[in-house]
């Protein structure tokens, strides 16, 4: 009953209630129906708050602990069998990512909030979310995924499907309004919609008491800690459906396919940086996602934590124009700091871009030997008689094209004929003698 201190949710055992037991072990999975999404008119506009009974609804959610690999099997055949078109997660441990340690995972619905804990149940509570995770036609909205898909895909192997990530959304939203597109936290977004869940919450408050990551080991947890972790996972769905609805997308579908990007995070930098002791040097060549710009730096997320990477001269940054938050380009290691937290980054072929305005991306232009290949009609070396720079340029020709014919007068026996000459051989150039003969 340590969780029960947590103020201002209801809390509750792990024992199912008798309407809704999952089916015995052996038996066929139901087959899941779930009825269509709702319309664009029964949801909430951003530009409208979120009523505060639905606010108030999330807050009052049951608690459900679960620790034990029976209790999350249940957990996953219920889920996967009910109507449910989307679940929120959300994951806390320590350093969290490729080589972090996943403590707890919460699950929440619009009905339950549930916590697995991962240190009292061990991996093999964590494996029974695999079909869960993995399933396609149930939507999963986080906020953030990046390092919460990374650590279960190394550390316990789970890949994620169908993943809506409400950052991702957020920064749709922006960019319909818009507006500069960027990274916000969940307290962040809540607040730019005047969701009433917001103020009710005090969120300001408990992000500035935000928990330390190795808290999340110890058992129990406290009442601060466990109201953190449900507070970052009980009003996913609402705000999903927030944004849905002020994007004119029901289905999400557009959300979803940017929120690739966050998932794909996972496979960056697995040759780069194998281990969690790889050493960067400068001249090593990295993938970076972009965190954040600005006019004087941006951050790169390097799928190492804590490893982040940086730019802070002008220059370097004007070849990363065409990048916006979540995307990813490869970078050369200039330096790295002497709290080896933080390596200064600089786009590869740094000196050798051009911004591209037509097409919107960074182009590398070719060198003066791939030049020379791609067009040999331009050569022009030939040409050079002088010795100085250019050489005898201002004697070649302006183009190799044909000449248009010449036409002469002569006389016949039937009268005057006329006879075309055409035809321009650039001749060859010799030392003393700079005339082109007529053909």
């Amino acid at each position: 009953l340590w969780w029960n201190a947590c103020a201002g949710y209801k809390t509750s055992s792990s024992q199912w209630p008798s309407s809704s037991k999952p089916s015995p072990s052996g038996s066929s999975r139901p087959s899941p129906r779930r009825p269509p999404a709702p319309k664009p008119s029964d949801r909430q506009s951003a530009s409208e708050p979120l009523e505060s009974d639905e606010a108030e609804s999330a807050r009052k959610l049951p608690v459900r602990m679960i620790s034990s690999v029976d209790q999350c099997n249940s957990l996953v055949e219920r889920l996967l069998g009910s109507s449910h078109h989307s679940i929120a997660v959300d994951c806390e441990g320590a350093k969290l990512g490729r080589f972090g340690k996943l403590s707890l995972v919460q699950l929440a619905t619009d009905d339950e909030v549930y916590l697995v804990d991962v240190c009292t149940g061990g991996p093999s509570v964590v494996g029974c979310l695999a079909p869960l995770f993995s399933d396609r036609d149930l939507v999963k909205v986080f906020h953030d995924c990046r390092e919460d898909s990374s650590v279960l895909l190394h550390r316990y192997g789970i890949p994620l499907n169908a993943v809506f990530d409400t950052q991702v959304g957020f920064s749709a939203w922006l960019e319909r309004k818009g507006l500069e597109a960027y990274q916000a936290s969940i307290a962040e977004v809540l607040r730019t919609f005047k969701m009433e869940a917001y103020r009710s919450h005090r969120w300001d408050k408990l992000e500035r008491k935000a928990i330390e990551p190795t808290r999340w080991q110890e058992r129990p947890l406290s009442p601060q800690a466990i109201r953190y972790a449900v507070e970052g996972v009980a009003h996913l769905l609402p705000l999903q459906r927030l944004i849905n609805s002020d994007l004119g997308d029901p289905s999400g579908t557009l959300v979803q396919r940017r929120s690739v990007h966050y998932k794909e995070y996972a496979e960056m930098n697995r040759s780069e940086l194998p281990s969690e002791d790889t050493v960067l040097r400068p001249g090593s060549l990295v993938k970076a996602m972009m965190a954040s710009k600005k006019t004087d730096v941006a951050y790169f997320k390097l799928n190492h934590a804590p490893l982040t990477g940086v730019v802070l001269d002008y220059q370097e940054l004007q070849d990363f124009a065409d990048l916006l938050p979540g995307d990813v380009a490869s970078c050369v290691v200039k330096s790295v700091s002497d709290c080896r937290q933080f390596v200064h980054l600089q786009r590869e072929g740094h000196g050798n871009l051009l911004f591209d305005r037509q097409r919107g991306i960074m182009r590398k232009l070719p060198s003066k030997e791939e030049v020379e290949q791609r067009y040999p009609h331009r050569q022009s070396a030939q040409y050079s008689f002088g010795q100085g720079p250019g050489g005898g340029m201002r004697e070649e020709p302006r183009s190799y094209r044909e000449r248009a014919p010449e036409v002469h007068q002569r006389s016949g026996n039937r009268g005057n004929l006329k006879v075309k000459k055409s035809g321009f051989v650039p001749p060859t150039p010799r030392g003393d003698h700079r005339q082109f003969p007529a053909t």
